[in-house]
């Protein structure tokens, strides 16, 4: 109580204060005495009673001093005698947690009634009567089916039940709709038109009896009623204005507005409620007085003034609405208009405008006067377009305002809150990429064999691993999936510590500010994405240093172990080898597709680049490392014979790995490569299988068998691994190898044999390229819905499809010379056609390597005779060399010396007159090259997967850990920026410059942290760091949305970790004419500065050093990208200068190193602003600190641009935080229009971060 000792005070002291009870009592008092003695004696005190708080003062003089006030919490009086004792009437006041207090009256009487008012002066007793009440107005609702008293009063929305009972009786009796009552801003359409907007002002409030002014606000109500009568009508409560501090005549920026879709009509009955706020942190609030209108009178005109009526039925004072509404015409025209879009392309200005009726130029640019608001106010309304917002964002919240200019001008202010759609889709594309890269890995382990002594410990350790990363991304994948079937676009910050839901981020939301000063002629957008830090929240609070500590562990790691670095570059090699493969492979679909038109023209160059990309991929391997990992599986996989499989006992590995046959782990590019035009099936298909499209197969949900099956094999096989471990370790030597084998016999067996038994479907045939009709690609997957695909081990399967991309247990790898001759050999054929039906009949064949001595074959090397080539060069020509220039006459070209008979074995024969079907002559060739890349690939990853099993097993531990976490945090940036990305496409304008500015340049992305690092906030830093640098490697390509999907645009992401690339739609009026594709990549910068009481910690403790280094280093990559911007001529010449001006001061502040130094956050969201960037803001939450910083963005966006003066925002700023959207997002994530501050936190915020009195207390971050 001794931090409102001089409120209490004052309270106790007040005679104006009214006490539920006052009067004498004896009190019980202990008082100090000679040499630390104590005594009890009896003092006779004048006593007040104000709620909870017992008073006392110093005598018994009403007038005296207050000594103390007891709390009358927790404690409860009784009365031990009836009777009188010897000193008067007695009782005890026993507490739950401190000693009693005892009391004395004169008369029996005064003690029943200083003991009952006792009784009912708690908290406790107070909420008992609430809830008392209402029970018995439930019951008689439920009696009568009547709504009696005002809902608004209360806050006591209608419950569920009561709306459904409701419901139904009214269809029953009247067969009429009632109106609901829903919550308001539900279902809010942006495009819509209001009937009217109206800003509101006081004047002549009363005061008090202290004649102290009172603190009004007003709460906007209208009557709703369900058809029933009258009587079955209650006030519903639609918007509020701020609140303002002792003044008698407010003038109250927050507007309202009211549309057609939230049941409002010109007969709509509105309740104006005036409330006087008493105390902010509870919100108590006493009427003041109200008043009632018709809406429809409101709409007739410009500024109504209207007395308010007390609660005792006298006048208190006059309301005046100033309103404005569409025009009739014009709202019509604006009403069938979609939103973004016209007849004949995009819209031609950001803001419908509409003029009221006695309107002029002279009123418009009348300056204010100085009565509560002037009749000259808000004749113009301005709504702005929002083109496609609402396709890729939902759930909008608005709030409106009417500021005013230093010039007597008004600032119309629309703030909206919105969800992203793209929340949940995003990452479930992201989860079917990496479980189809776990499938490929468990499949190149598997395929290697059973491997002898510790080597198939340590492959067991990495089929346990993937295993687990495979059950943790599917089940992420399916947690999300059921997420987004309840429609639930944003996950909760109060969840960001929940494992099911870590790929998702933390309170995903655009912040959306749009601003007009007709006076200026000027209006803007500001966008600003508000998410939670990119981070791996641990629910145990555990700390691991982040992604930057771990990421250095890893490279100390590999700077030890020389097979580490094997590792990375046999996996870069890898994926290398997939791309250019499907380079290759589209290259040759497209030469088919002018094959058949005989389009030799166009043919050329598209021959040029695959000779191009064929001799790229022949220089990845290096033949050393080919032929160690080739000598490796020599040495150590086990071989049986073919006819001893049947007849001997299983091993625990095959059997092992014959149940990962239920997980459907085929290889991904078997169908894709095949059929270059059709994307490969679902990867956890249901049932019967959709249409196929080619992306990755993200749409269709997994099925919870599929992660049990997981989870089952993932738990046999960590058993194995144990077992295997402990024979290592010298534990169990001497066990027998039946006992072994027996402890893994209840493992069912499904390795198929030759002889498949009935009933079993057969293996899936492959599409080779001559199927390529539509008609074929229908018939084809109609038999893969008709017939699922077998396992990845079956044999059958593994020998008849020559696209196979994983070698056999038991195959043999194809030398990789044999190889490159192979794809070579394809490629001299292929081209040589190709140019002989260009005109080169003559032409000879190409070289694509430099010749070499034949290298010895390694003995014991067989190759599968579906796998021979025929067109194998032996013994080839030095002479012949590449010719890829354009056809030219026949004359000029010298005929080689050495060579006597002109053209090459490949087109001997060919008659070009008498070849009419050229695709007939392609088809061979292009599947033997096919074939041939397919057997390289396998080699590839036979390579790699001896590399992996070669590294120590604590870094592969470390380093599937790494890649998990990096995981959970790049799901999570890359969905905020493609969120950014969508809203910038569709939810403005786009003009041609920007375009230019993606396609030569690419946007800046400015990431601004409010992060401390002292803490968890420190590993969240860390992440957040390298998420953002990882989405520098992303590639972006705009494709036109036609049709259907333009309705709900959704991007595609497509690629591996290492080449993501995402597929943006836009609108089809955006892009140019002349089909062009726009690819580019994103600059992201990260600039942090920590607010809160912990980053003083972390100031004074040092440990803001790595912080000061990312700022430097983004500013170094923020300067250079302003370089290439101001080098293609971007901007204007001013903002140029601003820019360089800002840049500047950058440095300076950087160099300064001040604590908490803002400035550096303020100046780069000026330069983000200037070259049209994307806007982040992240906290730990996203909710309370980025609340703070966004609101002081927009304020800091209204003073520069649209000229609000700077006395006003300080009260612009208070409003927007405690009135605003960004209290909505409070409100949506913890129930709570409470900010997670306490008055500490507040005092070591920077001023101009702290939130308003009121708006923050107690309440879950």
């Amino acid at each position: 109580m001794r931090l409102n000792k001089s409120e209490l005070n004052s309270l106790a002291s007040n005679s104006a204060t009214r006490f539920d009870r006052e009067g004498l009592l004896i009190f019980s008092d202990r008082q100090e005495g000679f040499l630390w003695r104590s005594s009890e004696v009896r003092v006779e005190r004048w006593c007040k009673l104000r709620g909870n708080l017992l008073f006392y003062l110093k005598d018994r003089d009403p007038k005296s001093a207050v000594v103390g006030v007891l709390v009358l919490e927790n404690c409860r009086p009784r009365i031990h005698n009836e009777e009188r004792d010897p000193e008067g009437y007695v009782f005890d006041l026993d507490f739950k947690d401190s000693i009693s207090e005892r009391f004395i009256t004169y008369t029996s009487a005064e003690r029943l009634a200083w003991v009952a008012s006792i009784e009912d002066a708690s908290n406790e007793k107070l909420n008992l009567l609430i809830r008392q009440l209402k029970e018995q107005i439930a019951a008689k609702t439920r009696c009568q089916s009547i709504k009696m008293g005002n809902h608004i009063d209360l806050g006591m929305p209608m419950s569920l039940e009561e709306q459904q009972q409701q419901h139904q009786q009214t269809q029953e009796e009247e067969e009429v709709e009632t109106t609901a009552a829903a919550p308001p801003f539900e279902d809010l359409d942006l495009s819509e038109l209001p009937i009217c907007e109206t800003a509101l002002s006081c004047d002549s409030l009363p005061v008090n009896a202290l004649g102290r002014s009172p603190n009004p606000q007003v709460v906007c109500s209208l009557l709703v009623t369900s058809g029933n009568g009258d009587n079955d009508s209650f006030w519903r409560e639609h918007a509020r204005t701020e609140y303002q501090e002792h003044t008698r005549s407010p003038q109250f920026l927050c507007t309202m507005r009211f549309q057609r879709s939230a049941s409002f009509s010109a007969a709509t009955r509105l309740r104006f409620s005036v409330l006087d706020v008493r105390e902010r942190l509870t919100h108590t609030a006493l009427p003041l007085g109200h008043a009632e209108v018709a809406l429809g009178a409101i709409q007739d005109t410009t500024r109504l003034r209207m007395p308010l009526t007390s609660p005792h039925g006298g006048d208190c004072g006059f309301i005046t609405l100033t309103s404005w509404s569409p025009d009739a015409t014009a709202s019509g025209v604006a009403a069938t208009m979609e939103p973004g879009q016209s007849g004949n392309g995009p819209p031609r200005s950001s803001t419908q405008l509409f003029d009221t009726a006695g309107g002029t130029a002279s009123s418009r640019r009348a300056h204010r006067r100085t009565q509560s608001l002037p009749p000259k106010l808000s004749v113009r309304l301005f709504v702005p377009q929002q083109c496609g917002l609402q396709r890729v964002c939902s759930n909008p919240r608005m709030r409106t305002y009417r500021l005013h200019s230093s010039l007597g001008a008004d600032i119309s202010v629309q703030e909206t809150l919105l969800e992203s759609r793209l929340c949940c889709l995003l990452p479930q594309q992201l989860l079917s990429i990496w479980i189809q890269r776990e499938k490929e890995l468990l499949q190149e382990i598997s395929g290697m064999g059973e491997l002898s002594g510790e080597w198939r410990w340590r492959q067991m350790n990495l089929l346990e691993e993937h295993l687990r990363l495979l059950k943790d991304y599917s089940q992420a994948k399916q947690n999300i999936q059921q997420l987004a079937r309840d429609g639930v676009f944003y996950k909760r910050s109060s969840a960001k510590a929940d494992e099911a839901l870590e790929f998702l981020p933390v309170n995903l939301h655009v912040q959306r500010m749009w601003a007009q000063n007709d006076t200026l002629q000027r209006r803007g957008l500001l966008d600003v994405i508000t998410v939670g830090a990119f981070t791996r929240h641990d629910p145990k609070g555990n700390k691991c240093g982040g992604l930057i500590k771990l990421l250095q562990e890893s490279k100390s790691w590999k700077l030890e172990q020389s097979d580490a670095c094997k590792v990375q570059t046999a996996n870069d090699a890898v994926q290398t080898t997939k791309q250019l493969r499907k380079e290759i492979v589209e290259l040759m679909s497209q030469l088919l597709q002018l094959a058949s038109r005989r389009s030799a023209k166009d043919m050329m160059p598209l021959c040029n680049q695959m000779v191009a990309l064929t001799r790229t991929l022949l220089s990845i391997w290096e033949p050393s490392i080919v032929e160690e990992g080739v000598a490796f599986i020599e040495r150590h996989r086990i071989i049986e014979e073919p006819e001893n499989v049947l007849m001997e006992p299983m091993s625990p590995f095959r059997k092992i790995t014959q149940q990962l046959t239920a997980l459907e782990l085929k290889s991904p590019e078997l169908e894709d490569f095949a059929t270059p035009v059709i994307a490969p099936p679902d990867l956890w298909p249901r049932g019967q299988q959709l249409a196929l499209m080619r992306s990755n197969s993200w749409h269709s949900p997994s099925s919870s068998l599929d992660i049990r099956a997981i989870d089952s094999l993932q738990h046999v096989v960590k058993s194995y691994n144990d077992h295997l471990r402990s024979l290592e370790q010298g534990g169990d030597r001497d066990k027998s190898h039946d006992e072994e084998e027996s402890t893994y016999q209840s493992l069912p067996v499904t390795w198929h044999t030759e002889t498949a038994p009935p009933g079993v479907p057969p293996p899936v045939q492959l599409i080779d390229l001559d199927e390529i009709g539509r008609s074929q690609r229908h018939q084809h997957r109609k038999q893969q819905q008709q017939h699922p695909p077998a396992g990845f081990l079956d044999t059958k399967l593994m020998s008849s499809s020559p696209s196979a991309n994983y070698y056999r247990p038991t195959e043999e790898p194809e030398p990789l010379d044999l190889t490159q001759l192979n794809i070579e050999a394809s490629v001299m054929c292929l081209v040589s056609k190709l140019k002989f039906f260009c005109g080169h009949c003559d032409s000879p064949a190409i070289r694509l390597r430099q010749p070499k001595a034949a290298a010895k074959r390694r003995e014991g090397f067989t190759v599968a005779p579906q796998q021979q080539a025929p067109d194998v060069i032996v013994a080839p020509s030095p002479k012949l060399e590449l010719d890829l220039k354009p056809p030219v006459e026949e004359d000029t070209i010298p005929p080689p010396a050495n060579i006597k008979k002109k053209g090459n074995k490949f087109t001997d024969g060919l008659d070009l007159s008498l070849t009419t079907d050229w695709e007939a002559e392609l088809r061979p060739s292009m599947r033997k090259l096919r074939h041939a890349m397919d057997r390289l690939l396998k080699t590839a990853r036979l390579i790699h997967s001896v590399q992996r099993l070669q590294q120590d097993v604590r870094c592969n531990s470390l380093q599937a850990s790494i890649m998990y976490r990096r995981d959970v945090c790049f799901s999570q940036a890359i969905t905020s920026l493609v969120t950014a990305l969508m809203l910038r496409l569709w939810g403005s304008e786009l003009d041609m410059g920007y375009l230019v500015m993606l396609r030569d340049l690419g946007p800046l992305a400015y990431f601004e942290g409010l992060l401390t690092l002292y803490g968890n906030e420190a590993d969240m830093w860390s992440d957040m760091c390298i998420a953002i640098e990882d989405l520098s490697a992303v590639n972006f390509q705009l494709v036109r949305a036609q049709g259907d999907a333009a309705l709900a645009p959704t991007p595609r992401i497509t690629g591996s970790r290492q080449a993501l690339e995402v597929q943006l739609p836009v609108p089809e009026h955006s892009l140019p004419g002349n089909g062009t594709s726009i690819s580019f990549k994103v600059t992201p910068v990260f600039f942090n500065i920590g607010i809160n009481e912990k980053a003083s910690f972390a100031e004074t403790m040092g440990k803001t050093r790595e912080q000061h280094r990312s700022n430097w280093d983004n500013y170094l990559v923020l300067s250079k990208y302003f370089g290439r911007y101001r080098k293609l001529g971007l901007g204007s010449v001013e903002a140029g200068e601003s820019l360089r001006s800002l840049l500047g001061l950058m440095e300076q502040q950087l160099r300064a190193n001040v604590s908490k130094n803002v400035k550096i956050l303020h100046l780069a969201e000026d330069a983000c602003r200037l070259m049209d960037g994307l806007r982040f803001t992240s906290c730990k939450s996203a909710k309370d600190r980025t609340g703070m910083a966004v609101t002081l963005e927009q304020c800091r966006v209204l003073v520069r641009e649209f000229q609000l003066p700077a006395k006003h925002v300080p009260y612009a700023l208070s409003t927007m935080r405690s009135e605003g959207t960004r209290m909505e997002n409070v409100l949506k994530n913890i129930g709570k229009r409470k900010y997670a501050f306490n008055r500490t936190q507040v005092s070591f915020l920077p001023a101009v971060y702290r939130p308003p009195v009121g708006s923050y207390g107690k309440a879950q971050t």
